[in-house]
């Protein structure tokens, strides 16, 4: 009988389709209701209802699993400011600059998070993975501090310059733009960005890791060359200066 050592990657995507249920429940369906009402001259109502949306989904979420999922839980902030906004306002237009200014809040997070001792993606990756980045992970793989740390850095990084990008062009879309061509752009840059952007976040750092490995090896032999050919080289070099 042999022993058989199955070790996983450390980043798995659990399911690699499209979340389609998420993204009609919680991107299409919202709009929809804001896009409707507004076509009836009703954009309050709209946005309002639309809010009312997101908010049972959110509740319904955690009843059916009783424990708010780190995702959902992070709608929770812009959904209070996107209610207490619009009534405060009562203004339709603010519900629709919520995901402008969810964005560039975002945005501005990732980036100052670089600067602290764990970025937030790797706390995010961390929390969604057990054991992420444990002295026994480190030793696993052969890893520095430095070098695990780094490849969040920079994965969080794209993160937010992604969020303003997106916080930029959603301001221009609903400046300049027509209301269908907007919300559109609006419901484009949500779900589906946020789905290549957890894409990139699982096999980034792995093939990072890899190839920084391959390099430091790269270069640990060259090192070791050069001493070798040095140590060759230097009993002729003490025969020619005794020579002289």
């Amino acid at each position: 009988m042999t022993d058989q050592h199955n070790i996983s990657a450390p980043l798995q995507i659990s399911g690699a389709n499209f979340p389609y249920r998420q993204f009609i429940l919680g991107a299409l369906v919202p709009i929809s209701l804001f896009y409707v009402f507004h076509r009836f001259e009703q954009p309050l109502a709209g946005a309002l209802l639309a809010i009312g949306w997101s908010i049972s989904l959110l509740g319904f979420t955690y009843w059916r699993s009783r424990r708010i999922e780190l995702f959902p839980g992070l709608a929770i902030p812009i959904i209070a400011i996107e209610l207490v906004g619009t009534l405060i306002t009562r203004n339709p237009a603010f519900y629709l600059a919520s995901a402008a200014i969810e964005n560039a809040l975002w945005g501005l997070v990732f980036l100052g998070s670089i600067l602290i001792s764990r970025p937030l993606i790797q706390v995010f990756a961390e929390l969604l993975n057990p054991g992420l980045g444990s002295q026994e992970f480190l030793e696993q793989l052969e890893l520095s501090p430095q070098l695990y740390r780094s490849a969040w850095q920079i994965i969080t990084a794209a993160w937010g310059i992604v969020a303003l990008s997106k916080a930029m062009i959603l301001v221009f879309s609903q400046l300049w733009l027509p209301i269908e061509t907007f919300l559109i752009i609006r419901t484009a840059s949500g779900i589906p960005v946020m789905v290549l952007m957890l894409f990139l976040s699982y096999r980034f750092p792995g093939w990072y890791w890899e190839r920084a490995m391959e390099r430091t090896k790269l270069e640990a032999q060259r090192i070791k060359a050069k001493e070798v050919t040095l140590t060759l080289l230097k009993p002729e070099g003490f025969r020619a200066n005794s020579i002289i």
